[in-house]
C-alpha cells in the first residue's frame, strides 16, 4: 500500500481509537495524504466482510447543496434498508425537515449497525453542506458505540469556528509530513533514486503529493551539475491557484515573505505585518510553506518565484522599497533597493558589487551571490567587463554554498558573454562544488577547463588540483598524488602561496592512503606555507592544511588534539558554506564516537543533517554521519538502514570514498546484529576497493579488526588468522598505529580464544585495554572488556566473566553508548542451564557454547537469535558447526549430551 508509506503508526492509532468507541478528525496541510489515509481505512475495513463503510466527500462547489452528502451516504446503504430519505421530495418547513431527517437517518444507522459495525468516512469535511453535517452528527453521536466516524479537515475553512460541522467531541490527530525514510521508500517505488528522493523530501517539506509531482519531473530530466529540477507547468498552475485562493491578508503576507532574502516571522512583523503569525498558519495549512522556529521555507522553493510573479510589478517595487526601510543589515537593504528599481545604473551596480564582496568575506554566501547577480543585472553597457567578472564571482561564491538556483542563473548569463580564459576556468572549477555533481559530469567539466587554461601555469594547476580531489573521491590516491604534486609545483612557480599549500595538503592525504610514509613531511610543508593561525577562505576550510592536520590527528588517535582542533574550526565555519560545516561536523562525530562522547556525537550528527537539508547537499554525506552516531549512541537498526541507503547512493554518485565509509558502518552494524555472513561480504568489499587502488594505511578505514571478528563468528578461524597476519604486517614500523594496534589485539584475542589459547588471548586483551585507556578510545575499551568476558566464560570462569561484563556495562553506561549497553545487559541476563560446565562445551567457541546452552533450554532458533542479538541464519550455521564438533545430529541428541541424567 505505497500511498500510505510511513503512516502505519498513525493508522494503528486510528484503529485503536475506533475500537475504543472514539471517532477521529485528521488534520493537516493540503497534499499531506489525508485522503490516502481514508482510502487505506476503507480498504482495510472492506476486507472485513462484516464491516459496512459509508463515505462522502466534501467539495467547495457543492457546499451550498442541502443534504447532498447525506444522500451520498444513504445511497451506499444495503438495498433492504431503502435508498431514499423521506421529506426531500415534497416542500416542508426547514426545521421540521431537519428533525425528520435526523430521526430517519439515525434509524437507518441503527438498523445497519445492529449486526455489524458501521464506519463513516468524511473527506474534506470543511466543505460538507451544513444540513448534511447536522444530520450525520446527530445520528453518529447517538450510536457512538456502534458507528465510528473518521473525518479529514482541510485548510480552506475552519469548521470549528463557523458552526457548520461540529467536531468538538472527536479525537483530533495531526497528519505529519513524511519523514525522510518513508519518503525515500515512496519515491523509490516510483523509480526515483535515493539521493534524489532525499532532495525532494526537503524540497516538498514532506508533502507526499508534492514530492511525487516533483519526482516525476526529476525522472524526466536527470540532474547534472546540481541543476535544479524544473517545476512542472501543471504543478505551477496548481500552486499558483492555491496561493490566489487565499484571503487577501494571507496573500499579502506570503508575497512579502517571497520578496525577502531569508524570510522569517520577525522580518514580516518588522515590516508591519502584526498578524503574520495567523496568516502564515493558514499558508502552512494550504501547503504553501513550512515553518521551522522563526524561519520560513516555501515548498517547493520555486513557489517563492511563482508567488513573486503573481504580484503586479508596481506593487512589488512598492513593497521592496518598504522592506528596504526595515532591512536588518546593509546587504539586504541594497538588495531590496536594487529589486525596487532594476534600471541600469553604473554607480548602483558598483555599490551592489561592493556589498556582495563584503558579504562573501564574512561568509554570507547566499546574499553575496544574489548581490553579484543584481550588480550584473544593473550594469550598463559601459561596464561590460565588470559584468562578466561579477557573474563569475556569483558562480564562485554560490557554488560552495550549493545555492543552486542563483548559480545557474549566473551561469546562464555568463555563458553568453565573452569571458577571459581565467574567468572561464574559475567558473568551470566552481561548478563541481555543487551537490549532485556526478563523476561523469565532473570529468567533462574539468576536461573543458583544462583546454581553457591553455599555457597559464596557475590556471592549469587549478584544474589539476580539482582533478586530484575528484581522484580522492573515487579512492584513487596514486593518481591524486601525482596530480597534486604537479599542481603544487605550478602554483609555486606562479607564486600562489595559499594554492600551493592546498595542493601539498592534498598530496599529504594521497601519500597517507598509499602508506608511502611521506605524508607528515608534505603536511609540514603545507603548514609552513599556511599555518593553522591563518583562517581559510570561506568555503575552503575542508581543503586547508589545518583541517587535514586535524584529520591526521584522528588517524593517529591523538583524539583530544583532533577534538579541540575541530571545535575551533566549527566556530570559523558556522556562518560559511554548508559543505565546510558538514565536513567539520563529520569530523567531530568521528572523533566523538572514538572518544566515547556519544551524546555529543548524536547532537553534532543532528546539526549536520540540518545543515545538509538547508543547503541541499548530497544526502549520503549526512546519512554516513548519522549512521556513525547511531552505531555508537543511538539505535543499531537505524544505523544499518542509513548505512545501506548511503552505500547505494554513494555508489550511484561515484563517490567511492563515502562508499567505503558507509560499508564500514554497515559491516559493523551487521556484525553486532549477529549477521556475520553479511558483515563478511560487506567488509570484503572495502578490502577489494583498497586492493584495487593500492590503499594500504590501516589507520584510515580500520575494517581489518571487524572482518577478523566476522570470520571468527563464522568459524573461519584459519582465514581470520591469515588476515590478522596481513594486518600486523601493514602496521609494522608505521607511526600513529597504537590505536589500530589495540583494535587488532582485541580481534586477535578472539582468534586465539577460538583456537583454545586463552592465556594468549588474555595477554593481548590486557595490552589492548591499557592502550585504549591511555589514548582515550573509551568505546573500544568497553569492547575490549566485553571480549575479555567472553574469554573468561570460555575458560569456565563464570564469576570473573560476570564481573568483567559488569565493568563493560559501567563503561558503556557512562558513555551513553546505548547499542553496546543493550548488548551487554542482554548477556548479563541470567540463563541458567543444567550441566553448563560440561567439558563438551570446551570444544565450542564462546558463541557456539551459548547457543548450545539455549538449545538445552528448549529455545527456538528465533528466540536464540533475539536473545543473543544474532540473525536466525547465523544461529542455524552455528548449530551446524556444533553438531559436527560434538558428533550429534539433532537438538534432542545435543540436549541429552550436554545435560547429565539425574542422580539416583
Amino acid at each position: 500500500m505505497s500511498r500510505v508509506m510511513g503512516r502505519l503508526g498513525l493508522l494503528a492509532e486510528v484503529h485503536d481509537l475506533l475500537e475504543q468507541g472514539q471517532s477521529v478528525a485528521l488534520h493537516g496541510p493540503t497534499g499531506i495524504g489525508k485522503s490516502a489515509l481514508l482510502d487505506a481505512l476503507e480498504e482495510q475495513r472492506r476486507e472485513r466482510s462484516d464491516a459496512l463503510v459509508l463515505r462522502a466527500n466534501g467539495a467547495a462547489a457543492e457546499h451550498g447543496l442541502p443534504y447532498a452528502a447525506l444522500q451520498d451516504l444513504v445511497d451506499q446503504l444495503p438495498a433492504e434498508l431503502g435508498g431514499a430519505l423521506p421529506g426531500l421530495a415534497a416542500p416542508v418547513d426547514e426545521d421540521r425537515l431537519r428533525t425528520v431527517l435526523c430521526t430517519s437517518f439515525r434509524s437507518l444507522l441503527e438498523q445497519a449497525s445492529s449486526e455489524r459495525p458501521v464506519l463513516i468516512l468524511l473527506d474534506d469535511v470543511q466543505w460538507l453542506d451544513p444540513q448534511s453535517a447536522c444530520v450525520i452528527g446527530y445520528g453518529r453521536r447517538r450510536l457512538a458505540d456502534r458507528v465510528g466516524l473518521v473525518a479529514t479537515v482541510g485548510p480552506a475553512r475552519d469548521p470549528l469556528s463557523d458552526g457548520d460541522v461540529d467536531l468538538s467531541d472527536l479525537h483530533h490527530l495531526e497528519v505529519p509530513p513524511l519523514d525522510a525514510t518513508a519518503m525515500i521508500e515512496l519515491l523509490g517505488a516510483h523509480g526515483v533514486p535515493a539521493h534524489v528522493a532525499q532532495r525532494l523530501h526537503v524540497e516538498s517539506g514532506g508533502l507526499p503529493s508534492l514530492a511525487l509531482a516533483l519526482g516525476g519531473a526529476a525522472r524526466e530530466q536527470p540532474v547534472l551539475l546540481g541543476r535544479p529540477t524544473p517545476m512542472p507547468a501543471s504543478l505551477e498552475r496548481v500552486l499558483r491557484d492555491r496561493y490566489l485562493a487565499q484571503e487577501e491578508g494571507v496573500q499579502t503576507t506570503v508575497a512579502l515573505a517571497a520578496l525577502l532574502h531569508r524570510p522569517s516571522v520577525r522580518q514580516l512583523e518588522r515590516a508591519g505585518r502584526a498578524d503574520a503569525d495567523l496568516h502564515l498558519r493558514a499558508a502552512a495549512e494550504a501547503g504553501l510553506l513550512t515553518r521551522s522556529g522563526d524561519l520560513l521555507r516555501f515548498t517547493p522553493t520555486e513557489l517563492g518565484r511563482v508567488v513573486t510573479e503573481a504580484v503586479p510589478a508596481v506593487r512589488r517595487a512598492e513593497w521592496h522599497r518598504a522592506l528596504a526601510e526595515v532591512a536588518p543589515n546593509p546587504a539586504e537593504r541594497a538588495r531590496h533597493r536594487a529589486l525596487a528599481d532594476p534600471r541600469p545604473d553604473a554607480d548602483a551596480a558598483r555599490e551592489l558589487a561592493v556589498a556582495a564582496r563584503e558579504s562573501a568575506d564574512v561568509g554570507n554566501r547566499s546574499i553575496a551571490t544574489e548581490l553579484y547577480l543584481l550588480a550584473a543585472d544593473r550594469a550598463p553597457a559601459e561596464l561590460g567587463a565588470e559584468r562578466v567578472e561579477w557573474l563569475a564571482c556569483a558562480v564562485e561564491t554560490g557554488a560552495p554554498g550549493n545555492h543552486v538556483e542563483l548559480v545557474h542563473r549566473a551561469l546562464d548569463d555568463f555563458l553568453e558573454l565573452a569571458a577571459e580564459p581565467g574567468q572561464t576556468v574559475r567558473v568551470r572549477l566552481a561548478l563541481p562544488e555543487l551537490a549532485g555533481s556526478g563523476v561523469a559530469a565532473l570529468d567533462e567539466v574539468l576536461a573543458a577547463a583544462l583546454t581553457d587554461a591553455g599555457e597559464d601555469d596557475r590556471l592549469v594547476a587549478m584544474v589539476l588540483i580539482q582533478r586530484s580531489r575528484v581522484a580522492l573521491m573515487e579512492s584513487r590516491p596514486d593518481e591524486a598524488g601525482r596530480l597534486a604534486e604537479r599542481a603544487a609545483g605550478l602554483f609555486h612557480r606562479a607564486g600562489d602561496r595559499v594554492a600551493e599549500a592546498s595542493a601539498r595538503t592534498t598530496l599529504a592525504v594521497a601519500s597517507r592512503w598509499t602508506g608511502s610514509g611521506l605524508h607528515d613531511g608534505h603536511l609540514a610543508d603545507a603548514l609552513a606555507l599556511v599555518p593553522p593561525s591563518e583562517p581559510a577562505l570561506p568555503g575552503l576550510t575542508h581543503t586547508s592544511p589545518a583541517y587535514i592536520a586535524a584529520r591526521f590527528a584522528l588517524y593517529d588517535d591523538r583524539l583530544e588534539e583532533a577534538w579541540s582542533a575541530n571545535l575551533s574550526m566549527l566556530a570559523q565555519v558556522e556562518r560559511g558554506a554548508g559543505m565546510d560545516q558538514v565536513h567539520v561536523l563529520r569530523c567531530l562525530v568521528e572523533v566523538g564516537v572514538r572518544l566515547g562522547r556519544c551524546r555529543e556525537a548524536m547532537a553534532y550528527a543532528a546539526r549536520a543533517a540540518q545543515v545538509g537539508e538547508e543547503f541541499g547537499l548530497d544526502p549520503h554525506t549526512g546519512w554516513y554521519i548519522s549512521a556513525l552516531a547511531e552505531l555508537a549512541g543511538g539505535d543499531l537498526g537505524t544505523a544499518r538502514t542509513l548505512a545501506e541507503r548511503g552505500a547505494l547512493a554513494a555508489e550511484e554518485r561515484g563517490d567511492t570514498r563515502y562508499l567505503q565509509r558507509h560499508l564500514l558502518v554497515l559491516g559493523q552494524a551487521q556484525l553486532r546484529a549477529g549477521d556475520a555472513e553479511a558483515a563478511r561480504a560487506t567488509l570484503v568489499r572495502i578490502r577489494d576497493i583498497e586492493d584495487e587502488h593500492r590503499i594500504s594505511d590501516p589507520t584510515v578505514n580500520r575494517w581489518q579488526p571487524e572482518l577478523v571478528s566476522a570470520l571468527v563468528a563464522l568459524g573461519a578461524v584459519d582465514e581470520a588468522a591469515r588476515l590478522m597476519a596481513e594486518a600486523r604486517y601493514a602496521v609494522d614500523g608505521r607511526s600513529g598505529t597504537d590505536g589500530v594496534g589495540a583494535q587488532l589485539d582485541r580481534a586477535e584475542a578472539e582468534v586465539l580464544c577460538a583456537l583454545g589459547d586463552l592465556d594468549g588471548a588474555m595477554h593481548l586483551l590486557d595490552r589492548a585495554g591499557k592502550v585504549c585507556a591511555d589514548i582515550g578510545m573509551r568505546v573500544e575499551l568497553g569492547r575490549t572488556l566485553l571480549t575479555r568476558a567472553h574469554v573468561e566464560r570460555r575458560g569456565r570462569r563464570a564469576a570473573a566473566a560476570r564481573t568483567t561484563l559488569e565493568a563493560a556495562e559501567s563503561v558503556f553506561a557512562s558513555l551513553h553508548a546505548q547499542p553496546w549497553l543493550v548488548q551487554v545487559r542482554a548477556e548479563l541476563a541470567p540463563c541458567p542451564v543444567d550441566g553448563a560446565d560440561d567439558p563438551m562445551l570446551g570444544r565450542l567457541t564462546d558463541t557456539e557454547a551459548r547457543i548450545a546452552q539455549l538449545v538445552c533450554q528448549g529455545a527456538s532458533n528465533r528466540q536464540i537469535a533475539e536473545r543473543q542479538h544474532l540473525s536466525v541464519k547465523t544461529v542455524e550455521a552455528a548449530l551446524t558447526r556444533i553438531y559436527r564438533k560434538l558428533d550429534v545430529r539433532s537438538r534432542t541428541q545435543l540436549a541429552t549430551l550436554l545435560v547429565p541424567a539425574p542422580t539416583e
